[in-house]
């Protein structure tokens, strides 16, 4: 997650996701039912476009947030990231094998306590390996979003294990990019490692003297407090009052990136672009009618996910972003909006959204009004 106005792992359009320019505007000609495509000067620009800006109310829960992505391109065997943790938890890894053999990437957890540790995961997601890289973070977030199923982990006293299992037979290739989030909850304080390693090693034992990898320019891998973020607009949204509104994700200004330590070294780390963050938005809406909901990536080419719930008791329904096409944001001169749904301004809705990996921030969400 290479910075890039933000970060991007897509260094140029010509290595995006074995996805060509040309089959984007092939697409961009057919019906998009939920993306909107509109050149600058394209009349229609106005009707999606706020000149409102909502200021939000933030809240950050207490959580732990481990995130494994530096190096992001590996050169070398041994522990990518390691930490230990006790509660709530989400472990973000996102790692390139940059050598030459197949290698195994995992991520092995060890009980550090002298009683029995139940590890609960309650939500996961892992794509790739592949050098789609685009479509590795969009595939991430829409199985993420979609991860309703829990299992729960045994851990005997200093016991080891696989957070997932399959992991362990999992040959990337050169080339090749993985990218995991788990979710989960350790009754006990439980070591987590994430390795790489030659496809023949033991990973359970070779987690025991593996090197601690140095991290890469970008210093991003960390261990940061909060794994939620809380956000509410501070006004009521009035459609009538207003008309169109707009807030940022990801641009540091009104949505700051956290600060957090990387405890392999006791180095202070911040996570540019807030990656493995949920944001959890419920709008604040007043008067009659309807809003629009949009999305609109402003740092260049993007393809993630998201979810929305109707209701106290609703379910969340997943949305991709874009839904039409692979991806978007690619051209300076074309505006593009994802369409997020149209509810009642009665309507209780929460939104969730985090960061995709390979994907450029910040995101414009933009309410607009409807009869």
């Amino acid at each position: 997650m290479k910075k890039n106005k933000i970060f991007s792992f897509v260094l140029s359009l010509a290595t995006i996701c074995n996805f060509t320019l040309v089959q984007a505007q092939d697409n961009n000609e057919k019906d998009l039912k939920n993306t909107i495509v509109l050149a600058n000067k394209d009349k229609d620009v106005e009707k999606y476009e706020a000149d409102k800006l909502l200021f939000m109310e933030t809240k950050d829960d207490d959580t732990t947030l481990l995130f494994s992505d530096s190096p992001e391109t590996v050169e070398q065997d041994g522990i990518l990231y390691q930490d230990t943790v006790k509660g709530d938890t989400r472990l973000l890894y996102y790692h390139l094998n940059g050598m030459k053999e197949d290698k195994k990437i995992a991520v092995v957890i060890q009980n550090m306590s002298d009683k029995s540790n139940v590890v609960k995961v309650t939500k996961e997601a892992v794509a790739g390996p592949s050098e789609d890289y685009l479509y590795v973070g969009k595939v991430t977030m829409q199985r993420y979003f979609n991860s309703h199923e829990t299992r729960e982990i045994e851990l005997a006293p200093y016991s080891k294990t696989f957070l997932r299992v399959e992991d362990d037979e999992r040959i990337v290739p050169s080339g090749g990019l993985v990218y995991g989030f788990f979710d989960f909850y350790a009754q006990e304080p439980l070591k987590v490692s994430v390795v790489i390693a030659p496809t023949d090693k033991n990973l359970l034992r070779y987690v025991n003297y593996a090197p601690i990898l140095e991290k890469d320019q970008h210093r991003l891998r960390g261990t940061y407090e909060g794994k939620e973020r809380y956000l509410t607009n501070r006004r009521a949204y009035n459609p009538e009052e207003m008309g169109k509104a707009y807030f940022y994700i990801g641009d540091n200004k009104t949505d700051l990136y956290k600060y957090g330590k990387d405890n392999t070294d006791n180095s202070v780390t911040q996570n540019f672009g807030n990656y493995g963050i949920v944001y959890n938005f419920e709008p604040k809406l007043e008067g009659k009618g309807k809003t629009s909901f949009y999305l609109k990536p402003l740092g260049g080419v993007y393809a993630g996910a998201m979810a929305v719930k109707v209701g106290e008791n609703g379910e969340y329904k997943m949305i991709s972003t874009p839904d039409d096409l692979p991806f978007f944001g690619h051209e300076k001169d074309i505006n593009y909006y994802a369409y997020l749904g149209t509810y009642n301004n009665s309507d209780k809705l929460s939104f969730l959204y985090t960061p995709p990996g390979a994907s450029n921030l910040p995101v414009q969400i933009i309410l607009i009004p409807e009869k």
